[in-house]
């Protein structure tokens, strides 16, 4: 293999490394442990052989009891280096041979592989075996029979299944339709394909007759498991026969110095196609901004926006009714009690957000409401989460809940309602009030003063006339009527500002509480959408990479 298809199939292993990683890091408390532990495993697995030798292929041979892999493996490397009998359980450790110790023993380290043989190049071949040298980058192991009764055993045999770089695995022709060797081990490899070499062992016990019909459900059974591409070779260690053809498998393998990392690879797609199976959708719909202002509204009303600005309308009025209406009925309106005052509302305050209203506890109605409208908010929001995703977000946003009506309420007390000042037109109206009144009085007692004069026997001065009336009523009636005509002017203009006032108010206080329902709801929400989608592109883009 050329240097620059290693390095191509280094750097791919590497990117979906980074990718499984960093879909990890975002989605792992939303994953279950199965998920979680097969991509740890696979992830610390691949770091540490990238660590290892580079130039070494670990060719790992696994078969049942009676399947005659010990002898095939001694037969191969052309010494007696397996322990061959009948008795269950032959092969009980793993046995290496090794054609180049150079960064050889930390690899077997990491395989945990203690018995050791090193072949020299000048080693005479055994008889029946293959006369052509292996690659000094293999590293051949006979591992411990997969079927033993010995938990251990089982364990060991297990494990380097998934370390090996290339499994060969060997068959007995009368068992090789054991349904514990395909269900248990060769059909979660499914993505090693190209890292499998079937040889059908002690052919020579089958009749050549009954050779291809037997080769031909062997296949059947594998392409029903998903391993139609894996190739079959027939050998038998005892006779010679097909240990050429094993041996060119093999060393193929071993000169192809990219092998350890496409079977890295596989292992990491398949934990990429695993996470990308789980996925119920690619890419979640975040809720519009309809449905966000229908929730802040919901709950804005509940709280008694629509009250309050109510109250608005009605406290401006009576304010603007005290400096802008008649001073001889404004008296009266000062009876009246202010709505806002009576909820703590609309004043002035240095630390609003310390303050709080005196508004009625939430009704039971108003509370279901609130609840109601966040319960549906949340449910359409997450519909196309998985199951495992939508429990934390319910959590942490019933979490929030529980403090928002203490929050919207100081979110009320703090909002500018827009009567926390007078208007700057209310002290010239003022002004003129007072000055027709003023006026009226002083012509009441202009005209008052002659019948007074007169029951004293006084004479005053004859009234100045303007137009035939008499200037102390024509004074008294223009003030009178000035302050009348003034006063409805000005209760007309009032209810119009009073109903802007009252629009103005519910903005901002559907503001305000809008400020609080996102932080309690939209944005823990739309944090968990967005880490879905982004650990769902990450794993869709990984998964196209897939090999």
């Amino acid at each position: 293999m050329t240097e620059r298809k290693v390095v191509r199939a280094v750097n791919g292993l590497n990117q979906q490394i980074d990718s499984v990683v960093e879909a990890m890091q975002l989605a792992e408390p939303y994953l279950d442990s199965e998920s979680i532990d097969l991509a740890a495993s696979v992830i610390r697995k691949s770091e540490s052989r990238r660590k290892l030798s580079s130039e070494h292929v670990v060719v790992g041979l696994f078969g049942a009891t009676g399947s005659g892999k010990s002898t095939l493996f001694n037969a191969l490397v052309g010494r007696e280096l397996a322990s061959t009998g009948v008795i269950r359980p032959t092969t009980t450790n793993t046995v290496a041979a090794i054609w180049d110790t150079a960064g050889a023993n930390e690899l077997l380290d990491w395989l945990e592989v203690n018995d050791r043989h090193v072949i020299e190049a000048s080693a005479e071949p055994k008889r029946g075996s293959s006369k052509k040298d292996f690659d000094s980058g293999l590293l051949l192991l006979d591992l411990p029979d997969m079927d033993s009764t010995r938990v251990e055993h089982h364990q060991i045999a297990t494990r380097l299944v998934g370390q090996v770089d290339f499994l060969v695995w060997v068959l007995d022709p009368q068992k090789y339709a054991d349904a514990s060797i395909h269900h248990g081990y060769l059909n979660s490899l499914r993505s090693q394909q190209g890292n499998i070499l079937i040889v059908l062992n002690q052919i020579d016990r089958v009749a050549a007759s009954d050779r291809n019909s037997i080769v031909n459900s062997l296949r059947d059974i594998l392409a029903s498991s998903g391993l139609e591409r894996l190739p079959v070779v027939c050998a038998s260690a005892s006779t010679g026969e097909g240990l050429e053809e094993v041996q060119r498998q093999i060393a193929t393998a071993a000169k192809n110095k990219a092998i350890s990392t496409r079977r890295l690879r596989a292992d990491v797609d398949q934990v990429v196609n695993h996470l990308k199976a789980e996925l119920n959708a690619e890419k979640v719909r975040l809720p519009d901004q309809m449905q966000q202002s229908e929730l802040e509204r919901a709950i804005a009303n509940a709280h008694g926006a629509q009250y309050i600005a109510d109250a608005v309308e009605t406290s401006y009025k009576l304010r603007a009714a005290r400096r802008t209406g008649w001073p001889v009925t404004t008296w009266l309106i000062r009876l009246r009690n202010d709505p806002l005052q009576r909820m703590n509302l609309g004043r002035k305050r240095e630390a609003a957000e310390l303050s709080i209203t005196s508004r009625p506890e939430l009704s039971v109605a108003e509370a279901a409401a609130i609840d109601h409208a966040i319960d549906n908010y949340v449910q359409e929001a997450t519909q196309e989460l998985p199951d495992s995703w939508i429990e934390p977000v319910r959590e942490e946003v019933g979490s929030n809940v529980q403090h928002l009506d203490g929050a919207v309420d100081a979110a009320i007390a703090g909002t500018a309602l827009g009567v926390e000042k007078s208007s700057w037109w209310w002290p010239a109206v003022k002004f003129v009030q007072w000055v027709s009144l003023l006026a009226a009085l002083a012509g009441a007692l202009w005209l008052a003063a002659y019948p007074v004069a007169g029951y004293f026997q006084f004479d005053l001065p004859t009234a100045p006339r303007v137009e035939g009336i008499a200037a102390p009523t024509l004074v008294f009636a223009i003030g009178v009527l000035l302050g009348i005509v003034l006063g409805i002017a000005c209760s007309f203009v009032n209810r119009i500002v009073a109903k802007v006032k009252r629009r103005k108010a519910l903005r901002n206080i559907e503001r305000s509480v809008s400020g609080q329902v996102r932080a309690a709801v939209v944005e823990p929400v739309d944090h968990y959408l967005n880490t879905y989608n982004s650990y769902a592109a990450i794993i869709t883009s990984a998964a196209k990479k897939a090999e």
